[in-house]
């Protein structure tokens, strides 16, 4: 069976259309908010405009939720965390293990 692809010949797509291809194809979404985010296994940052209730999912179950910049912990052992962000703001999320917390510091 051949492998499904995607051609747009449209050079600015819009969040929502590539929301639904990377969901078509399988890929993780953080969230579904139009925020500038970036994720390692351990790290979660996120850039918003508009501020306001955030849900993030996460890949897999996390033993904690630490916001680095405020300095403390969001979540315990979770899939999913909500936060308020700030207009115009930027976060920063360490999801792991909470005996690594103090090396972030």
């Amino acid at each position: 069976m051949p492998t499904p692809s995607v051609y747009m010949a449209s050079p600015d797509l819009p969040p929502p259309v590539l929301r639904g291809i990377a969901r078509f194809a399988g890929v993780h979404l953080y969230n579904e908010d139009e925020d500038v985010l970036y994720a390692t296994p351990d790290l979660l940052s996120v850039h918003t405009v508009s501020g306001g209730i955030r849900t993030f999912n996460l890949p897999n179950q996390v033993e904690v939720v630490y916001d680095l910049y405020n300095e403390q912990i969001l979540a315990r052992n979770v899939t999913a965390f909500n936060v308020e962000l700030s207009p115009a703001s930027t976060t920063l999320y360490y999801t792991g293990k909470e005996k690594l917390i103090d090396t972030l510091k």
